[in-house]
Parts: C-alpha cells; structure tokens; sequence
C-alpha cells in the first residue's frame, strides 16, 4: 500500500497562518508604537505647558518679592522725626464742625458771620448785626464772645477771644453794624 500525502498543501495553509500570524503581530505593534508616540507626545506637551505656568508662576513670585522688598524698604525709612511730626499734626488738629457750630449757636438774632480765616494761631471772624432801636449793639456782641469763651467745645482750643473792632455801615434805610473778633489758638 502506498500512502501519497500532499505535504504542500499543508505548508502552504501553515504559511498562510503564520503570514496571517504576522500581519497581525505588526499591525499590534504599529498600533502599539502609535499609541506609545502619541502617549510620549502627549506627555511632553503636558510637561511644556506645565514649564511655561511654573516660568510665569515664578516670574509673578519674583515680582511680589521685589514689590515686598520696597515695601519693607520704606517702612524701615521712617525715622523718629517723621513720627513726631506726624504726633505733632494729630494732636495739633482742630475738630472745625463743633467750632463752628458753637460760633453759630451762640450767635444773637439779626446778627450774621460773614467771614472767617485761620492762620496759625489766629481765628479771626467777621459778621454784621442789625441795630435795634435800644442801641445795645456793643453789649449784645460783647454777650456773644462771653458766650464764646465760656462755651468748652469752642475755648478748648481758643482760650483767648479779643474783639478787635466794629464800625457802622448802614444799607439803605437798614441801621447796620460791622464787627470783628479774633481767637488766638493755644496749641
């Protein structure tokens, strides 16, 4: 008996298996590749990017410093003359609102402050009143700056009031009297 086997057919299907084998292996290996490429690029655009923020994080950080550094710089500048002046101005001020309605509380009817200055140490007021037919003008201005100076949100600061002059300036048929004051600052 003879057995006839046809060996080429068998070699040629394993052939195509192990080709098949092998498409296969490079394709998962391209892709493999591919996907490791992509991957890698991925990565070093992450890492880029990530520089870039850390390069402007730390350009901001160095910004803040030098900005502290001045800072802290002319804080240390300040020396004991500056702190005295600026004592001094504190405690040297004058509250004007209690001041000036103090004046306007004790101020008679028909009599008006028609300007006022402040030149270190000097307060000085004007005004004008009305005459009244009893002719106590004098007396009534004088009654206004005893007001004055007895009055403690206005004498805290200026303990010395002097009257300085008056004059009659009537307007029209109107009997008018002009008056003027001073207040000497004690700070």
């Amino acid at each position: 008996m003879k057995y006839a086997i046809n060996l080429v057919r068998t070699l040629r299907i394993d052939e195509r298996k192990a080709e098949i084998k092998r498409v296969r292996v490079l394709t998962m290996t391209g892709v493999s590749i591919g996907i490791l490429v992509l991957s890698l690029f991925y990565s070093a655009l992450q890492v880029l990017t990530m520089e870039s923020k850390l390069n402007d994080e730390r350009g901001k950080l160095a910004r803040i410093e030098a900005e502290y550094k001045r800072y802290k710089e002319t804080t240390m500048i300040i020396n004991k003359a500056d702190i005295e002046l600026l004592n001094q101005l504190q405690s040297g001020r004058i509250f004007w609102t209690k001041k000036l309605a103090s004046m306007a509380l004790h101020l008679p009817d028909n009599y008006w402050i028609t300007d006022f200055g402040f030149g270190e140490p000097s307060f000085d007021v004007k005004g004008y009143g009305y005459i009244t037919s009893d002719q106590k003008q004098l007396v009534t201005i004088d009654d206004y700056l005893n007001l004055l100076r007895a009055d403690t949100t206005f004498n805290d600061v200026f303990k010395q009031i002097f009257f300085n002059s008056t004059e009659r300036r009537d307007e029209g048929k109107r009997e008018r009297v002009s008056f003027e004051y001073s207040a000497i600052s004690s700070k």
